[in-house]
């Protein structure tokens, strides 16, 4: 088993954010991952409040990557550059939920490989994959749905 889920670069970028006050979350089945569901992703999902803030190009280049905001028609907006890779997606909306700042409102943490990571409930990561409706969507619901009674069921027996 590895002893870190995050490349140096990556935790570098997400301490950066942090440390710079940027406000994001990590949203989607990587989210629901390290929630405690069980499945597989090949990417992080990065929900950012202003994708025009320039203080998330100053992370990304603090780690040795790129970012590209797409405020100039470009889009989506993308991570990436040797160090960075194509690891993380930049979502933009979730279906189903509120505007970022009514769902950041329920934000939770969890320190992943030593660095503070802002997530996206679990429940609402359900959904939202619910209102999506994406066949990939679907197929996971189930597990996550168990994750999440799981967690429930811990919570009212703690």
């Amino acid at each position: 088993m590895a002893d870190s889920i995050l490349t140096t670069a990556e935790r570098t970028f997400l301490a950066q954010l942090d440390q710079r006050g940027v406000r994001f979350m990590v949203v989607g089945m990587s989210g629901a991952l390290i929630q405690g569901a069980r499945g597989a992703t090949e990417d992080i999902d990065l929900w950012f409040e202003d994708v025009t803030d320039s203080r998330i190009g100053e992370a990304a280049l603090a780690a040795g990557g790129i970012w590209v905001s797409g405020s100039f028609g470009m889009s989506p907006p993308r991570l990436g550059g040797e160090a960075l890779s194509e690891r993380f997606d930049v979502v933009t909306h979730m279906s189903g939920l509120g505007d970022f700042a009514s769902e950041y409102a329920s934000v939770r943490f969890e320190t992943v490989d030593g660095v503070k990571i802002p997530l996206l409930p679990l429940r609402r990561i359900v959904d939202s994959k619910r209102a999506a409706a994406r066949v990939k969507d679907q197929a996971i619901l189930h597990a996550l749905e168990d994750a999440l009674a799981l967690i429930d069921a811990n919570e009212s027996a703690g």
